[in-house]
């Protein structure tokens, strides 16, 4: 029996890959294990009950606690590093078929989930491949942990033509695939039913780029309080955005509401709910791009330009042309036409045509 293992560190990471994990286990010579690093471990656990009950698991961390400070994401690494890396290694038969490790987008996790997979002698499948912000340092570390999976791993699962076009033109010798739609597609719940809009603003902010810095934390919130003289706005705080607010002594006016993070079903239905989102999260763009919100993403650029309809505006840190994007948009809603597809059973087949897994 071959071994495929999704290692996942962060909640996105989680919710991405469940629709591929499902699949997969329910294959008979295939064995599926979720490899917890621990980053997110309190948010994941929620999540991965949504998986089959024959999907095992293997957690590489010692507390369940989500890594929310620097100084404890720096102890995180080191430890995980002398314990997983050098120390451990997973036995493995000598007549099984090469496993497969899936690792996920260009968080710290995808980086780590990388050595861990070459440590064990494992073949490295890349999903989420080939984007790019065409800026080394923008965001950082993330574009530099893209292009060191991506050159690092054996199987490159992409989800646009640009990236694919990249993925190609550098790494010809690699087996690339690039799928019609994002997996995330699969977990909106059918998405792109009708639901009536409230006056609601939906907003999150958690990169490491925008939330160590004062003035672009200050200019979001801004736009949040000139957005709540009009419409009711609750903003989704991340344990770091936490601590970046007491750090920097922001004071958030009482017409903002402030809510914990929530379970991802519930979200994407405040999602739907919303007239207006305001966002820095990668996927949170991907699904309001195939819900059709308008968004504002606070940023300077994004590296998923495929995942942009005309009423999602990229702000450049712009609290007036954000604002007058944001009016001008109201009332237009754009759904990308081809929804009627399975990224998971696209990724299946490629892999199953090509001798990958076993069938």
């Amino acid at each position: 029996m071959q071994n495929i293992y999704f290692f996942i560190g962060t909640k996105a990471q989680a919710i991405k890959c469940i629709p591929l994990i499902n699949l997969l286990s329910n294959k008979q010579k295939l064995k599926v294990q979720i490899v917890n690093s621990g980053q997110h471990a309190k948010i994941t656990e929620g999540i991965f009950e949504n998986t089959n009950e024959n999907v095992s698991h293997i957690n590489l961390y010692s507390k369940q606690e989500n890594i929310s400070k620097y100084l404890k994401g720096l102890h995180w690494m080191l430890s995980f590093v002398f314990k997983n890396l050098i120390f451990q290694t997973l036995s493995r038969s000598k007549d099984s078929r090469e496993n497969i490790c899936i690792v996920h987008g260009d968080t710290i996790s995808t980086l780590l989930g990388l050595l861990w997979a070459k440590r064990n002698k494992c073949k490295v499948l890349h999903l989420e491949s080939g984007l790019t912000s065409n800026s080394i340092l923008n965001p950082f570390p993330e574009e530099l942990i893209r292009k060191i999976t991506a050159k690092f791993s054996n199987i490159l699962i992409c989800f646009d033509d640009d990236s694919y076009e990249r993925l190609v033109k550098s790494y010809s010798s690699k087996y690339i695939f690039k799928v019609n739609e994002n997996t995330v597609m699969e977990t909106l719940g059918g998405g792109v039913e009708e639901v009536n809009k409230s006056n609601i603003v939906t907003a999150t902010l958690h990169r490491t780029e925008n939330i160590l810095s004062k003035k672009r934390l200050q200019a979001f919130l801004d736009l949040l309080t000139k957005l709540s003289h009009s419409f009711e706005v609750n903003w989704y705080l991340h344990e770091p955005t936490i601590n970046a607010i007491k750090k920097h002594k922001i004071q958030v006016p009482p017409s903002i509401n402030l809510y914990d993070l929530i379970k991802h079903k519930d979200f994407i239905f405040k999602l739907k709910k919303s007239k207006i989102v305001v966002t820095d999260g990668g996927s949170i763009q991907e699904e309001c791009f195939y819900l059709g919100s308008t968004t504002i993403i606070w940023r300077k650029k994004t590296e998923r330009p495929y995942a942009m309809n005309k009423n999602m505006f990229i702000s450049n840190f712009d609290i007036d042309k954000s604002f007058d994007f944001i009016m001008d948009n109201l009332d237009k809603k754009y759904i990308p036409k081809s929804l009627d597809t399975n990224p998971s059973v696209e990724i299946y087949n490629f892999l199953r045509v090509n001798n990958l897994i076993e069938i």
